[in-house]
């Protein structure tokens, strides 16, 4: 074998799995296993590789200051030992866990087709014909070589629609000029933006649809040449039910409003706002006048539909930069951003009490609720969050003292 030529590996765990990956590689010719590595001396990888006189090594670290740069082969189902690995010789050199076993499959299957996996592509697809993440192999220029099935699965192309063309096509403009720029930037200054590692970009299928896409690129060299294998995989459903995690935790399921967790964060965000622009924040602390009355006498049925139609009103009787809020029960709140003058927030809340008075029909029933608004403003009567809700919560008893559905500003005078 001519190991001047040949692609040095390093084998890390000498089991059952490293043991075949060995007796696998042997054969290669563009492949020199370089040593193998396990700390179990009666490992049966290192009984073959010391009858091929094979370099036996007890650490990576020793492993790697004597080879060198390589490819790392971890079969040892430890994942710190791929992390360990590539901070040595980076992530594009080490394949590790799921990506291993992969790869030994597909070297597996390769030795019943005769030939060499690295000099004929079109093996390595047949091979991988049913993995469910999309594999393409593109040149320097970012030209498509190859797609396994799951490609034309994902994206909608046939085959002969894709070989041929610039990776690019699988990508909105925007995305796809990025990725032009980082495969140039990197092939001119080798600083790797987009090889290795997953990251999540947007897919566009061929009729025009656009999807969450998460892939992996990684570089290889084969007989000398310098190509890019990318694993594809469309996680819509992925991101949906993120979406819908995110629905559960930060949104009130009644009303779709936000609830008190997301609240309290656009509250903080409005206030490190108002102190960028010197502006004003006002706190709305709504609590309806009647609603236990509903509930006692309409029925649960009525008073969930109640709060459904007040987060619809409150929604519309305030800006498109405003905040509501369901705090829980019949309690709301509202955010009024970027105040320049106190003269619209009066007039928010007269507004928001008009609207909350008008009856509610459901099932041939009919209600009214009033409100009862304690407003604070930031920072003219409180310098913080806490300080912010309190002094709203207590003007908010103000006016319900005061006789009910009406609003009281708090007075620091």
């Amino acid at each position: 074998m001519n190991y001047l030529q040949a692609e040095p590996v390093l084998i890390v765990g000498a089991g059952a799995g490293g043991a075949a990956l060995l007796d696998i590689f042997e054969d290669e010719h563009l492949i020199h296993v370089a040593g193998i590595v396990d700390a179990n001396a009666d490992a049966v990888g290192i009984q073959h590789a010391l009858a091929r006189n094979i370099p036996v090594f007890t650490s990576l670290d020793q492993a790697l200051d004597s080879i060198g740069n390589c490819m790392v082969f971890n079969m040892s189902n430890n994942e710190d030992v791929t992390d360990a690995a590539a901070r040595r010789v980076g992530s594009g050199a080490v394949i590790g866990g799921q990506e291993a076993k992969l790869f030994w499959q597909i070297i597996s299957r390769l030795q019943t087709i005769q030939g060499e996996l690295w000099e004929n592509q079109s093996r390595l697809k047949a091979v991988i014909h049913n993995v469910c993440e999309g594999i393409v192999t593109i040149n320097t220029q970012g030209m498509i070589e190859n797609i396994n099935p799951a490609i034309s699965q994902i994206f909608g192309y046939q085959q002969e629609e894709l070989i041929g063309q610039n990776i690019s096509r699988l990508m909105p403009e925007t995305h796809a000029q990025h990725h032009d720029t980082y495969l140039l930037d990197y092939m001119r200054t080798g600083i790797k933006k987009v090889i290795g590692g997953y990251r999540e970009v947007t897919g566009l299928r061929q009729d025009g649809e656009t999807f969450p896409l998460e892939i992996n690129i990684s570089e290889m060299i084969l007989a000398g040449e310098q190509h890019f294998v990318g694993i594809l995989r469309d996680v819509t459903e992925r991101k949906k039910a993120e979406e819908k995690m995110t629905q559960l935790a930060l949104y009130d399921q009644l009303t779709k409003l936000p609830n008190r967790t997301l609240f309290y964060e656009h509250l903080e965000r409005a206030l490190s706002q108002s102190k960028r622009t010197k502006s004003m924040v006002a706190l709305l602390f709504i609590d309806l006048d009647g609603f236990k009355a509903v509930n006692d006498t309409l029925g649960h049925d009525m008073g969930d539909h109640l709060l459904v139609e007040v987060g619809k009103r409150l929604h519309d009787s305030i800006r498109e930069s405003d905040i509501a809020a369901r705090m829980g029960g019949d309690e709301f709140t509202v955010i009024l951003t970027n105040l320049s003058s106190l003269d619209v927030v009066p007039r928010i809340a007269d507004n928001i009490i008009k609207s909350l008075n008008r009856p509610v029909l459901f099932k041939e029933n009919q209600c009214h609720v009033g409100a009862s608004i304690g407003i604070a403003i930031y920072p003219d009567h409180a310098g913080n969050i806490d300080d912010l809700v309190k002094e709203a919560d207590t003007a908010m008893y103000l006016a319900k003292n005061a006789g009910k559905n009406r609003f009281w500003i708090v007075d620091k005078t």
